[in-house]
């Protein structure tokens, strides 16, 4: 979902992170920019100030699109910066999670371990077969995780609730389930796809048959 969204708006990311790239500051750097600012969003989170909290949280989830741009305009992609900014996205999640524990604890705690799992399904496949980054079907991808999330923020602003339970409670809930669901279904795509590197032979060669 987030590389459709990224094809999209290609020429606004271009225009965003034209500043950063001139000013020379380093992709990593500016992909370690989201740590600060998720712990400032979760800070938010726990005195439930969902307004600061929203765009402390938008602003650090939003450099995922951005740092990769940074990186291209000042020819500096590399291999190991494609690995760091993932990470760097996972620490934000987990952190935004937390934040939203110290409120929500059960919810929060099944959206994040369902986040982990279905974040898992994929490179885990890596150890059976010889996988590619292409997208695997499954709905709770980290981009549907965060958007949902930011969504709670910003109905919690308002003080929207639905028959009681606030509003951010309900969508951790909501992310927990859909998460649940995308791993199930990641699941079975890898089980068809080793079915298929054992018919084929292409089985990594530790996992082969002598």
């Amino acid at each position: 979902m987030l590389s459709k969204l990224r094809a999209s708006i290609k020429s606004f990311i271009g225009i965003v992170a034209y500043p950063f790239a001139a000013l020379k500051i380093n992709p990593n750097l500016f992909s370690f920019f989201a740590i600060p600012l998720c712990l400032i969003s979760a800070y938010f989170i726990s005195i439930q100030n969902f307004y600061l909290a929203f765009w402390f949280g938008l602003f650090a989830i939003s450099i995922d699109l951005f740092d990769g741009a940074v990186a291209r305009l000042q020819n500096a992609s590399t291999l190991f910066g494609n690995y760091f900014e993932t990470m760097v996205d996972k620490v934000v999640e987990i952190v935004l999670f937390i934040g939203c524990a110290t409120i929500h604890p059960l919810a929060a705690v099944c959206a994040l371990g369902f986040s982990m799992l279905v974040s898992y399904a994929k490179p885990r496949a890596s150890l059976v077969i010889i996988t590619d980054n292409r997208d695997w079907p499954g709905i709770g991808e980290h981009s549907e995780r965060m958007g949902l999330l930011l969504l709670g923020f910003l109905l919690s602003i308002f003080g929207f609730s639905i028959n009681g339970p606030p509003i951010l409670e309900i969508i951790l809930w909501l992310i927990a389930a859909i998460t649940f669901v995308g791993s199930i279904q990641r699941i079975f795509y890898c089980r068809s796809l080793i079915n298929e590197a054992e018919q084929n032979g292409t089985v990594l060669p530790y996992l082969k048959k002598k």
